[in-house]
């Protein structure tokens, strides 16, 4: 009977840890949560593919699309032409409301493209997993190995993109 009591408790326990490690945000050095993403012309983009470059991620929903889109045309200008490095939008489509065609959305996107592919997380899986904030663009910064190697939720300024430039810069020289 206290071989059962002690199962029950230790079940119980371990359950109530990871419940609670999922609710934890990504750290800095923690592999990056995967996705299997498609832009707005359905091409599918997927994380572990894209390993052995630099990835960096832009994530927001619609009402930050220009925040977002300050930040990838900063990154375009600056890193268009490195192979070792990409980037992607990654919108945060649950705010659109269900009775609002998926090809309207399309076409509206499609109509002012941004700078980058515009990855669609439409149940906002991606964002749950990475704990994104509404109000301001998650910037997220993913080593050639998949680790998460800058975290920062800010507004785009000339400060804030230059402590990121240095940061892809320095995590460039060690890229092969």
């Amino acid at each position: 009977m206290k071989g059962y009591i002690c199962l029950i408790l230790f079940s119980f326990l371990f359950s109530i840890l990871a419940v609670a490690k999922q609710d934890e945000p990504p750290k800095i050095g923690d592999s990056a949560p995967e996705f299997i993403l498609q832009d707005t012309e359905e091409k599918l983009y997927n994380l572990k593919k894209l390993r052995g470059k630099m990835v960096f991620l832009i994530m927001g929903n619609r009402k930050i699309r220009k925040e977002d889109d300050k930040w990838a045309l900063a990154f375009h200008n600056e890193y268009k032409e490195n192979e070792k490095i990409t980037a992607f939008i990654i919108g945060d489509l649950r705010s659109v409301p269900a009775f609002i065609p998926k090809r309207f959305v399309l076409s509206q996107l499609k109509k002012k493209p941004p700078p980058l592919p515009f990855l669609l997380d439409w149940k906002g899986n991606i964002h749950q997993a990475y704990h994104t904030e509404k109000k301001k663009p998650n910037l997220y910064l993913i080593s050639s190995e998949g680790k998460l190697i800058y975290h920062r939720k800010a507004n785009f300024s000339d400060e804030n993109f230059v402590e990121l430039k240095k940061k892809i810069d320095t995590n460039l020289k060690l890229t092969p």
